[in-house]
């Protein structure tokens, strides 16, 4: 399943899926998100996430954390960029009007789980995201951007050869993360499943853990009910007037 797919025409796109299960009122709204967009998209999933859910499980360290604060200036430096145009995902859970779960780590947490990587991949994510980041602001492009953003169920040559380069980093960043959301969703579908009346959970996380929560919903019997395509951002960015 495809998540975030990149077109001439429409630029990058977030698929926005709701999956159903026979006989059960529960259903799972997933929320692709990409860190880095215009504004229009977070306002979009915001009204969604106010009309659409009951209830909402979203991303998000919870507590201080100086690494997660360093790891995410990746994109966190290209805020307000004009060239570029885009915003940090701003969605303010506290004005939705419906009940916000964090099953991720802490910082705390997170914090040990770092410390356990090999220390050739944290000089390495150290010495690059600065980097990146300074010449993101200076001369990166939206298309350049969206080149590395695209993600479906099957890893490209590419992905696989970073994922066998950096398998720590993986692990705490990752994988360790999907198996928090994994448990919250299938404790969920155990609480509420049998339920009659409609009741929807939306997930808001970052679009590569999807690739882990799509799996698990069809391994409970959940199916692919109906999904929309959300614009996160133009390949271009609108020329300013003069």
């Amino acid at each position: 399943m495809q998540f975030i797919e990149v077109t001439e025409l429409a630029g990058v796109r977030s698929a926005v899926v709701r999956f159903r299960r026979r006989g059960s009122g529960l259903s799972f709204v997933l929320f692709p998100m990409v860190h880095l967009g215009e504004r229009s998209f977070y306002d979009q999933v915001t009204a969604r996430l106010r009309t659409l859910c009951d209830l909402v499980i979203a991303e998000g360290i919870r507590g201080e954390s100086p690494t997660t604060e360093a790891l995410t200036q990746s994109y966190r430096r290209l805020d307000g960029v004009e060239r570029l145009g885009l915003v940090v995902q701003d969605i303010d859970y506290d004005a939705l009007g419906v009940p916000v779960v964090c099953p991720d780590m802490t910082g705390e947490e997170f914090e040990s789980r770092w410390r356990h990587v090999p220390f050739r991949e944290r000089a390495a994510v150290a010495a690059l995201v600065p980097v990146y980041a300074a010449g993101m602001r200076l001369l990166g492009t939206r298309r350049f951007m969206a080149r590395h953003l695209r993600t479906e169920d099957l890893l490209t040559d590419a992905e696989e050869a970073a994922a066998d380069v950096m398998t720590g980093m993986e692990d705490v960043i990752l994988h360790r993360r999907d198996r928090l959301l994994l448990d919250a969703v299938k404790e969920f579908h155990r609480a509420h499943g049998g339920r009659k009346e409609p009741f929807t959970v939306g997930i808001v996380y970052g679009a590569e853990h999807m690739r882990a929560v799509a799996p698990a919903l069809a391994d409970l019997g959940y199916r692919t009910a109906e999904s929309e395509w959300l614009t996160v951002f133009a390949l271009d960015p609108p020329r300013r007037r003069p």
